[in-house]
Parts: C-alpha cells; structure tokens; sequence
C-alpha cells in the first residue's frame, strides 16, 4: 500500500505503509493503524504535520524544594502538570491519624484532580485503604497486575510521622529509598510519564547516549525509585516527564520512556538523533 496526504489541495506521496492492526464489527471496519516504514524525514513530516504552537508548558520551580519539602513540591507539579476539576465534589471524608501527613494531603490534592491516583499503577483511595493479611502494614499503592504492592507500618498515631515505603512481591517486602513524603513525588513523576497524551521511548540505550538525553532535560534529585526490582530515576523539562530504568540484561545500558503534556515539549529531543522506537514529536 502506498500512502498520500491531502495538504494545501495537493496529494503529498508519503511512501509505502504496512497494516499493523484493525479493528471490526459485524464485518464492517471500524479503524485501520498503518506502519510508516522507514520513517518520514523531518522536512516531510512538517509538511504533512504542520508543527502547532506549544501552550505553556508548567514549570520547574518545583525541583528546588524536592530535597527540602517535598509536600510542596509534589503540590507544586501536580497543579502545574493536572487540571483541577470544576465539578462539585462530595464532602471530604475525615482522615484518621493512621494516615501519615504527606498521604493526608496527597488525599486532599485528589480530591480536585482525582487522576493524580494513578492511570497505570494506583494509589489506594481513601475508603478503601487497609492493611495486608497480618495487620501490619497499611496498604497505599498497588502495581496494575497485581504483581506487587507499596505498604507502610500501620500504626494508629501515624499523622505526625514520615514512614518507609515497603515494596512487596511474592511476600518478600523490600524498602524503597525513600521515605513517604518523596515516594509519592516519585509515584506521581511515574504516572505522569506513563499516562501523558504523547510518548517518547527508546530501548537497550548505551550509556554515551544516556549522557546526551541528560544534557536537554533536569534530573530529579531523589534516590531510585522502585529500587527493590528497577532503579528508575527521573528527568524533567517543561511540560515533560521521562524515567529511566536498567534494561534487564545489561549493566551498561537503559530504557528511557517519556511523557508530555504537548507534542511540542517534545521536538527539542528530536535534534539528538536517538534511536527511537516512539516519538510523538
């Protein structure tokens, strides 16, 4: 199949595409993805997607408070990256002193921008937190497979405390780095990266290129993040979140996925010549 673009009243020839997937119903077609391969030039693809103007983007200024105060940073980024819901919302539940201050107020950012709960994992919602098969650890977060979940010691005067996050898997819970107050800056940076409209990513990238993709955007100053089974780390520009984690069969090189608010924030990584496998810019 060979595929054309109408643009300005003329048919662009964009080249041979390959079908991919389809979907049907009752034998009719519902939607046709198509592969571009090799992929169009820059030049070509501007034509054909004319890049649009970017929005502003949130900013960074949250990065200053991350070792300091962590609550206001993760205020801070989630205002800035989430919409606040303009709905009325039901009376907000009372939180009891089992609940440490930082999960207390992520709980009342949630309580306008209920997405901040996670799209890939999850954080546990109020009403249904609880504690894990030998009461002794309050349940937080849960992987979306059910492959592992995010704990905390469950004491009944937990509000002025900062606790240790416990990753469990096959019953064999492991500390996370950090404490509460910064996993959750952590939790957020992850889902945001993972539940963003437009995408970025890369596989087996040595550690050279790495060095490149550093030297565009801001590392986020947290020690890893799932440490126990990944240690993914952070960097940020505006309007984008990526993580990186260790690829699974080598020391040397690493999984990059990005997300962004706009295809624009983006179109800057696009003069480093990585070998992306997806790149919505």
């Amino acid at each position: 199949m060979h595929l054309f673009v109408r643009v300005d009243g003329l048919a662009v020839y964009i080249g041979p595409v390959h079908h991919s997937r389809s979907t049907w119903t009752n034998g009719e077609l519902n939607s046709c993805h198509l592969r571009i391969d090799p992929p169009l030039s820059r030049e070509l693809l501007d034509t054909v997607r004319p890049p649009t103007a970017a929005p502003l983007s949130p900013g960074l200024d949250w990065l200053d408070h991350v070792r300091t105060d962590p609550g206001m940073a993760l205020e801070s980024f989630v205002t800035g990256w989430y919409p606040a819901q303009t709905e009325t919302r039901p009376t907000t539940i009372a939180i009891p002193g089992s609940v440490p201050y930082a999960l207390a107020d992520f709980y009342r950012l949630a309580e306008k921008r209920p997405a901040i709960l996670g799209g890939q994992n999850s954080i546990q919602p109020l009403t249904r937190l609880s504690t894990d098969i030998h009461g002794e650890r309050l349940v937080v977060a849960i992987e979306n497979q059910g492959c592992w979940d995010w704990s905390i010691p469950w004491q009944l005067d937990a509000a002025g405390t900062d606790p240790d996050v416990w990753l469990t898997e096959d019953n064999a819970p492991a500390r996370e780095e950090e404490p509460l107050s910064r996993f959750l800056l952590q939790f957020s940076l992850y889902e945001a990266s993972m539940t963003a409209p437009y995408k970025a990513f890369l596989r087996n990238l040595p550690e050279q290129l790495l060095s490149e993709l550093e030297s565009c955007l801001h590392r986020v100053p947290l020690r890893p993040f799932l440490a126990p089974i990944g240690p993914t780390n952070f960097l940020v520009g505006p309007g984008l979140v990526a993580h990186i984690s260790p690829e699974l069969n080598s020391s040397h090189e690493s999984d990059v996925w990005i997300g962004a608010l706009h295809r624009s924030a983006l179109r800057p990584l696009s003069r480093l010549q990585l070998p992306w496998r997806r790149f919505d810019g």
